[in-house]
């Protein structure tokens, strides 16, 4: 057939259909509605995290996967080694009855959570000031650090991070800290920023229970010393550092076990903005 009969043929058709459709939604008033697609609303995933807390409060949520994850951390204490629970507080949050801060009483209770299976003795709980988390007050968040302590490994300096400050651990009785590669870059790395600003440094040196009040703070005064003998050597004027000892006065960490007296063999280090 040809195109020039199958134009007109094409025009009458669609003609038709317009008619059609004129006399039923105008003349009739029986319009279909068009179908709408409506997306499924979000479901949010189920927290399946083991063990969360709500804001300024020291009981666990614990979830069905707990009993797993709790089996897993006590697989990996050694034969006569000590677990440590590390709780973990923000700003704002009060401390409970009884205890130093909300952070102690967190880990007060997951102690409780593990004493079916590990002696008294062989659990040391401490605490630790963290950053508020997004939405804590609304959400619940995790607020638990677990560490293993070997009691046949070589105990050795360490240097940790937490929000406002830096400690140094130190091994037992010793006010000088152990050639330790991680130790001696951050000192550097310190000393290079105080060169570029006008902070001052305030180091407070802390002991565990062991020995006499007068003896903990001339040691924990001595390794408030060393670290600031350290960044004299670097070029850091001794007007800009303070130091300080509280020798065995404020733990952050219990003292009833080896794993806690060594959390509490500190030196801590705090950087002051210029006034």
């Amino acid at each position: 057939m040809s195109s020039r009969f199958l134009i007109p043929i094409g025009a009458f058709v669609l003609w038709c259909y317009v008619c059609q459709q004129w006399y039923v939604c105008h003349i009739k008033q029986v319009c279909e509605e068009p179908a709408v697609m409506v997306a499924d609303p979000e479901v949010d995933a189920p927290d399946v995290r083991p063990l969360v807390f709500d804001w300024a409060k020291s009981d666990a949520i614990t979830r069905p996967v707990f009993a797993a994850f709790r089996d897993s951390i006590l697989r990996t204490i050694p034969e006569g080694g000590t677990l440590e629970i590390m709780g973990l507080y923000a700003e704002g949050e009060a401390a409970p009855e009884g205890f130093a801060n909300m952070g102690m009483a967190r880990a007060d209770y997951i102690k409780t959570l593990f004493a079916d299976f590990l002696s008294e003795d062989r659990i040391s709980t401490s605490s630790r000031l963290m950053a508020k988390p997004p939405d804590a007050e609304t959400s619940a968040f995790e607020a638990i650090n677990f560490a293993v302590f070997d009691p046949e490994a070589e105990e050795k300096a360490e240097i940790v991070e937490v929000q406002d400050r830096v400690i140094i651990q130190f091994p037992y009785s010793s006010a000088e800290k152990e050639p330790d590669p991680a130790v001696d870059e951050y000192i550097a790395k310190l000393a290079e920023r105080l060169k570029t600003t006008e902070e001052t440094v305030s180091i407070i040196g802390h002991t565990d229970n062991t020995g006499s009040d007068e003896t903990n703070n001339s040691l924990g005064l001595a390794r408030a010393r060393h670290v600031q003998d350290i960044l004299i050597s670097k070029g850091i004027k001794k007007a800009r550092i303070t130091i300080g000892s509280k020798g065995e006065s404020e733990p952050v960490a219990d003292n009833d076990t080896e794993a806690g007296r060594r959390r509490n063999r500190r030196a801590e280090l705090s950087l002051n903005k210029a006034n």
